[in-house]
């Protein structure tokens, strides 16, 4: 299989149809139309910590929820901008939207959509009590107006570039199912909008949800999808081959060629995951920038990409991939300089052999099985000592969200609006946990502020580029590769991998 740097893989299988046989049979009154039948079952590497959509915005979470709900605006696949719910959109001014919204549409229990369910959503996002880490990205809303049930009126306390792309990842909620039910429950039983209906979500075990046939899109091509956490990679393909699994995310780069021999499918595409290494700048002796800056130069980055991921990743020069706006291509990267970390050691006072705690979720992204590894190899280097642990999923990302992290830290950083805003909002401003807590800097924050407010393209990646400068210097974290995605998929499967590298298997098929 040829390997495309920026290309994925297309699916080359068709849907064999019968041919109607004429004549063979007696007549008889035709019957009830028959549903979408057969089920896809969709492998990953942990269980949602939440199906709520206003808790969580992880690759994880987000791929399961959405398939439940749908936003104002979504992504095609290759992440251009297309109207959802909202049938059309306007700006009035340079504050105001107006979003017509599509008729007929109604929630898995009935409830209608219409605007006020476009306020609600807002509102609660909105409200600190919700706790919604996208309040921070969406903060610049001041209300939403309703002049009529199908026009929804979004109003922002300054000109705001990102709202449209911003509004791609917040799901529409229906206000009576959540007053009914609560946030709590809602969050384990939720009602969405989308083209799959919830139907039993047993932790740790499988998530089950059934095709919605009045789905405003038409209904899925089959009747039952299942996510199934196997946060084991070994155990994961081993599901695979053995055809429990259909699709399953996260594939060994390494396996890749042997799975395509054994008749399996591999599906391929650049992925919008930033991999890094969190530093905490927050705790000592990180709160030292010298010591941060030794622990970036002791990693080799370009081995340890060829280690772990051989062709299937590319070194990145900050937070986020080329893919999203703003990219800095012309800054240099952080060379490995075994030696220059050492002296900046010494100058931190650190000379004599250091003890850092290094935690990586199970399971949660490609490689991750070796990445604490081979990386604690190159910080043994330079004279320190890393104390390796492994956490479940759910349980690492309340503990990072609380503010409890350890010295360092493992995590993907997505950016799925294809806009900077998202990910310096939410992993560097503090406006955030993960910028709160780990990290703060009053002059990202102002930077951040005044580029959302810009309606200047050119501004905007000028004001972006003095954010990456600044990050840069202080070192908050290792910024290591731009991950592909990696899928491995029965022949039986139709599927096609997203800019965004969420799981949206609405437009899958199964050969029958």
């Amino acid at each position: 299989m040829d390997y495309s740097r920026r290309a994925f893989l297309k699916a080359a299988l068709g849907l064999a149809v019968a041919p109607a046989l004429i004549g063979c049979l007696p007549w008889s009154p035709p019957g009830p139309a028959r549903g979408p039948s057969g089920r896809l079952a969709v492998g990953l590497g942990a269980d949602p910590a939440t199906l709520d959509p206003l808790l969580q915005t992880g690759l994880v979470e987000a791929s399961a929820y959405g398939n439940l709900f749908d936003p104002l605006l979504s992504l095609d696949d290759d992440g251009r901008l297309e109207p959802a719910l909202a049938e059309s959109y306007r700006a009035l001014d340079d504050r105001t939207w107006e979003f017509k919204l599509r008729s007929g549409v109604t929630f898995h229990n009935g409830e209608p959509f219409d605007s006020g369910s476009v306020r609600a959503t807002v509102e609660r996002m909105l409200d600190p009590a919700s706790k919604s880490p996208i309040r921070a990205q969406l903060g610049a809303i001041e209300r939403v107006d309703t002049p009529d049930a199908s026009t929804a009126v979004v109003v922002t306390r300054q000109p705001f570039a990102p709202l449209l792309a911003e509004l791609s990842g917040l799901m529409m909620l229906p206000p009576r199912a959540l007053a009914e039910a609560g946030p709590a429950e809602f969050a384990r039983k939720p009602v969405g909008t989308g083209p799959f209906r919830f139907v039993e979500w047993v932790k740790d075990d499988h998530l089950a949800l059934e095709a919605n046939q009045a789905y405003w899109r038409g209904s899925p091509s089959f009747r039952r999808l299942e996510f199934r956490p196997v946060p084991d990679s070994a155990g994961r393909i081993a599901a695979l081959r053995a055809g429990q699994l259909d699709l399953a995310t996260n594939v060994p780069t390494h396996l890749a060629p042997t799975l395509e021999q054994e008749g399996l499918r591999i599906a391929e595409r650049p992925g919008i995951q930033a991999l890094y290494v969190r530093l905490n700048a927050r705790k000592p002796p990180l709160d030292d920038v010298r010591v941060r800056r030794a622990l970036a130069h002791a990693v080799n980055v370009d081995q340890f990409i060829e280690t772990v991921y051989g062709g299937h990743a590319r070194r990145i020069s900050g937070p986020y991939p080329p893919e999203v706006f703003a990219y800095d291509e012309t800054t240099p990267l952080t060379p490995y300089d075994p030696e220059q970390a050492r002296a900046l050691l010494r100058e931190a006072g650190l000379a004599s052999s250091l003890g850092l705690a290094f935690e990586t979720p199970r399971g949660r992204y490609p490689g991750v099985e070796r990445v604490a590894e081979v990386l604690a190899g190159y910080f043994g280097e330079v004279g320190v000592r890393v104390d390796l642990r492994v956490v479940e999923w759910a349980a690492y990302l309340a503990k990072l969200e609380a503010g409890q992290g350890e010295h360092l830290f493992l995590l993907a950083g997505t950016n799925r609006t294809f806009d900077p805003h998202f990910t310096i909002v939410r992993l560097y401003a503090s406006s955030n946990p993960f910028g709160l807590h780990y990290y703060g800097n009053p002059r990202v924050d102002s930077l951040a502020a005044e580029a959302a407010a810009s309606l200047d393209p050119d501004r905007r990646r000028a004001l972006y580029h003095q954010i990456l400068a600044i990050l840069r210097a202080d070192v908050p974290a290792i910024w290591l590769a731009q991950l592909d995605d990696l899928y491995g998929l029965q022949r039986r499967v139709t599927w096609t991998p997203r800019a965004d590298s969420l799981l949206r298997m609405y437009g899958a098929r199964l050969a029958t």
